[in-house]
């Protein structure tokens, strides 16, 4: 999967979301309780990592979901993005 955006991609693209507005966008009306999504922010389990700003946790719009929550950014990245090389 390629993840290379446009330069003017990059710019009209917001940097952080709310994590309700991104699960609504990658679930559509299938996307998981709040309560579970606030769980996967802390836990660690969203690459990029999600951000809490007051009592609201944010992601960035291209973030993936990963079972992986422990190890080495690079093993949460491989999880995410295969482990073949650039």
């Amino acid at each position: 999967m390629n993840n290379k955006h446009t330069a003017q991609e990059r710019k009209e693209m917001p940097r952080w979301i709310k994590l309700e507005n991104w699960a609504r966008a990658q679930y559509g009306n299938d996307a998981p309780d709040p309560r579970t999504l606030r769980r996967w922010a802390r836990n660690g389990h969203l690459y990029p990592p999600a951000e809490q700003h007051g009592k609201c946790w944010y992601v960035r719009p291209d973030a993936k979901y990963t079972t992986v929550d422990t190890g080495s950014i690079l093993d949460r990245m491989k999880a995410v993005y295969g482990a073949k090389a650039a």
